[in-house]
């Protein structure tokens, strides 16, 4: 199959086995954080190996990380939530998603998406034999979501609606009046809403992180997942949350034995660590990807290149509309001429094939060399304004 007919994970993946057999590959579009992880989490996974390897860890993980994240919710997410009965820990984001689309969704069912998005959602709910009804966001205003455009499209089988605040990959936020306005279309319509807070530590300028299951009426409707991989550099650890009303839970709870069983003893205590100890590391991490924002977004400017303003997460959404090339196209190119990869919107969204995702997870001085040879790609493309 060429590397045009590729499509979503598939086509990133493609590009990222190309990029890993260049040794001089600068990454400007994959989601990982450069940092290590915390020494103090480290520490605290080494010790779990000696003392804690045969530990029985029941499949909604155990009790001292689950009090851990219900204190984290309340503190970070203003979200009160009962640690025996209303939170399940799972092997990171990944799983957390794909369980918290097949306890609400069956086959049929719709759910809402404001697109593009991460495009896990989408596989998730082909799984589940769900259909996705897209809303439709853009660059013009920064990918706000407007409540008028989600009533349009809701129907007799709409069971739920995505909120991912901030977004990826647009980095978009959804203020609090927006996420009112969500909570009464999902109050009026019955209608469960999937929350995804993973990047709610990483917001830009005046704006502020917004969990739907702090607000009134949001609660007793709202599945709510977090993972340690972005604000604690824990990527490959692979432990996250699902938190929601006890009913609901006790559903993601039966899907999560059946699937995995329990997540690792040695990442759980891993965890614990990270929620329990210094918060100076991930403080250090958002100033620094405030800086380097400004880096990628003056580079941006300098190549003509139109986005919309990243208020949140790790990521920019570019405009590359005015060269005339395929984002997949404009990917490969930039790969094999400079041995630097951005992601091409299209394996978020077909529809964005006008777009590529670029990300702000490199060191500096990385990141300008980066941003200098993808300059030179773009300075030869033939271009129509």
């Amino acid at each position: 199959m060429s590397k045009q007919k590729k499509q979503g994970t598939n086509l990133l993946y493609q590009l990222i086995a190309e990029a890993r057999s260049y040794p001089d590959t600068i990454i400007l579009g994959r989601g990982d954080p450069d940092f290590d992880t915390p020494p103090h989490i480290v520490a605290a996974a080494k010790e779990a190996m000696v003392q804690n390897h045969g530990e029985f860890t029941p499949p909604e993980g155990i009790a001292p990380l689950r009090e851990a994240i219900a204190n984290r919710v309340k503190r970070i997410n203003n979200i009160d939530v009962d640690p025996a009965t209303e939170i399940v820990v799972t092997n990171g984001g990944q799983e957390a998603l794909f369980l918290m689309v097949l306890a609400v969704l069956a086959k049929g069912d719709e759910m809402v998406v404001p697109e593009p998005n991460y495009n896990t959602y989408h596989d998730s709910m082909k799984f589940a034999g769900a259909v996705k009804v897209s809303v439709p966001t853009s660059a013009d205003n920064d990918f706000y979501i407007d409540p008028a455009e989600v009533r349009k499209v809701i129907t007799p089988k709409t069971r739920a609606l995505l909120l991912v605040s901030p977004n990826n990959p647009t980095a978009g936020v959804i203020s609090e009046p927006e996420m009112k306005e969500m909570i009464k279309i999902a109050e009026e319509h019955d209608l469960m809403i999937l929350a995804d807070d993973i990047y709610d530590l990483f917001v830009y300028d005046d704006f502020k992180h917004v969990s739907p299951a702090s607000l009134p009426g949001g609660k007793e409707r709202s599945l709510t997942l977090n993972a340690l991989s972005k604000a604690y550099a824990m990527t490959g650890w692979r432990l996250g949350w699902i938190v929601g009303p006890a009913d609901l839970m006790a559903r993601v709870k039966e899907l999560k034995a059946a699937v995995s069983g329990g997540t690792s003893i040695i990442s759980q205590y891993a965890g614990l660590a990270a929620l329990t100890g210094p918060e100076e590391p991930v403080q250090m991490m958002a100033d620094t990807y405030k800086r380097r924002r400004r880096v990628v977004l003056d580079a941006l400017d300098e190549m003509g290149i139109k986005y919309g303003v990243p208020q949140g997460g790790q990521f920019v959404f570019a405009d590359i509309s005015f060269t005339g090339m395929d984002s997949a196209e404009l990917a490969q190119k930039i790969l094999s001429e400079q041995h630097v990869l951005v992601y091409p919107g299209s394996a978020f969204d077909k529809s964005r094939a006008q777009y590529i995702r670029m990300t702000f997870l490199q060191p500096e001085e990385k990141l300008r060399e980066g941003l200098e040879k993808m300059k030179e790609t773009m300075s030869k493309l033939q271009v129509s304004r």
